[in-house]
């Protein structure tokens, strides 16, 4: 993959890739990484987006066209990003980090989709993530990381 000039790779968890669209702490550090930067994430982006939406509209934390909307926000948006699929490459990845780590699933896959991308292009990336647990998960793994909160 060539990168356009001037630009790095950064792997974006779904908790910061959230804040590009929801005003929260860290959302404009979160914005700027992402304006700044080419972005790479897991196949799994996207449903865990909607599943935390869907969390927050069932809370009644976000109304039902303010779902819609980021929904849609969302959708459009994701072409702009490099996906990692899911593979028996990043199953047998997030084996090894979850026999090793306190990883959740989840967050062992975008570990696993993180250190994939670097195995495979050679390419040196940063981890972003606002959860404290997958980055020091991460770290462990050898990869550098940037924390949003």
């Amino acid at each position: 993959m060539k990168l356009p000039h001037g630009l790095r790779w950064i792997y974006i968890d779904t908790s910061t890739y959230l804040k590009l669209f929801l005003k929260e702490k860290g959302s404009d550090k979160a914005r700027k990484l992402a304006k700044e930067n080419s972005l790479l994430s897991s196949a799994i982006l996207a449903s865990e987006c909607f599943s935390a939406l869907s969390r927050r509209k069932h809370s009644r934390e976000i109304d039902d066209k303010t779902f819609d909307r980021l929904v849609t926000r969302i959708k459009k948006n994701l072409p702009y990003i490099e996906i990692v699929k899911l593979s028996d490459d990043v199953s047998k990845k997030t084996e090894e980090v979850v026999l090793h780590s306190t990883a959740r699933t989840l967050d062992a896959v975008h570990i696993a989709s993180a250190l994939l991308f670097h195995d495979l292009t050679g390419i040196s990336l940063t981890f972003v993530t606002s959860d404290k647990r997958q980055e020091e998960s991460a770290k462990n793994e050898g990869l550098k990381t940037i924390f949003i909160g």
